[in-house]
């Protein structure tokens, strides 16, 4: 497969040898104006994107090259390679929330175009406290950012996970001011 030119680097994409990990998909999908969609990269790489460096497995695109979503890890759990398994390489990073620092495990980090952030979605299990306009709330899910950094939605903590696959569009929501 050949090397993926990006404004965050040269990506080397899946070469489509499979092992118990690896998702069956495309490695690399275009817009119909050519531009790149998304890499599935052959190894985790640490990437330089506007709001940090992060590691990246599965990278989409916004068709002007901007990152739209970085998956730090985009491994298929199987009766080989449980979620428990993929979680345990998944890293760690410091987001600054709401004025404060939180340590994240993010399965699924959303930009803007701009590159700020806006949705960090957690891994299963994982659970933050975030100081909301409504007082400090717990959630499983993750938090959803106005591109000014403000909280926009959030999901409450609840026993179960909900059904929702990202944090954007909680059932929590605020007005940017």
């Amino acid at each position: 497969m050949s090397i993926i030119k990006t404004k965050y680097g040269d990506l080397l994409p899946c070469s489509g040898a499979s092992d118990y990990r690896k998702k069956n998909r495309c490695a690399v999908l275009y817009y119909d104006s050519g531009a790149v969609r998304s890499v599935y990269l052959e190894e985790p790489s640490v990437l330089s994107f506007p709001a940090g460096a992060f590691q990246a497995e599965f990278i989409t695109f916004y068709e002007d090259g901007s990152a739209k979503r970085i998956f730090p890890l985009y491994g298929q759990t199987t009766a080989y390679w449980s979620i428990e398994e993929e979680m345990e390489n998944a890293p760690y990073y410091d987001f600054n929330i709401a004025g404060e620092v939180l340590h994240i495990r993010p399965q699924c980090i959303y930009f803007y175009p701009s590159g700020k952030i806006r949705s960090i979605t957690l891994w299963p299990g994982d659970e933050i406290s975030v100081n909301t306009p409504a007082g400090i709330i717990r959630t499983r899910l993750g938090v959803e950012l106005y591109e000014s950094g403000k909280i926009r939605s959030i999901q409450p903590y609840n026993v179960f996970r909900p059904l929702m696959m990202h944090a954007e569009n909680s059932s929590l929501q605020f007005p940017e001011d």
